[in-house]
């Protein structure tokens, strides 16, 4: 039994692109790519781990439905979640995508999935500001930072008085 590739997904994948490389502009001025880039910037900043969680189960299952019927290395979902999840560093060299559709998302993937997964290790920003300190964090600093300014106003005071 063979699995229905579905309608002509090189088709479609190339017309979104297209569509966003024409950046339709909306009723506040701005083009769909500019949304579309902010809200991801958004994304990846606000919550990584999810962003990249989404990009790699999402990414897989697209991969998927493009490659499914048309490549003999990518039979399962998890041959492309394998082939999605190395796109993120360094690549698999025995699956290599074969259609249209598949290589562009190959592409997306590889070209910001590295720096999504380096962002999973950064504390997570709160829109475009830096993370907020717990304000007992900024009172043991502060008790840190006083008592530091007491030594070396001691140590000043054994400078000068010896």
């Amino acid at each position: 039994m063979t699995t229905d590739p579905g309608p002509a997904s090189d088709e479609a994948v190339l017309a979104v692109l297209a569509s966003l490389a024409a950046g339709s502009v909306g009723s506040n001025g701005e083009t769909s790519y500019e949304s579309w880039k902010r809200a991801m910037k958004t994304s990846v900043t606000t919550n990584p781990f999810d962003a990249l969680v989404v990009t790699v189960v999402g990414g897989s299952f697209l991969f998927f439905l493009a490659e499914r019927g048309k490549n003999p290395k990518v039979k399962t979902y998890v041959d492309a979640l394998l082939f999605i999840s190395t796109c993120l560093s360094v690549g698999y060299a025995d699956v290599f995508a074969v259609t249209q559709a598949g290589k562009a998302i190959a592409s997306a993937v590889m070209t910001f999935g590295p720096a999504m997964s380096g962002a999973i290790f950064e504390t997570p920003a709160s829109g475009a500001d830096a993370p907020a300190v717990a304000p007992e964090m900024l009172a043991i600093q502060k008790t840190i930072v006083d008592k530091l300014d007491a030594i070396l106003g001691e140590l000043k005071a054994s400078r000068a008085g010896g």
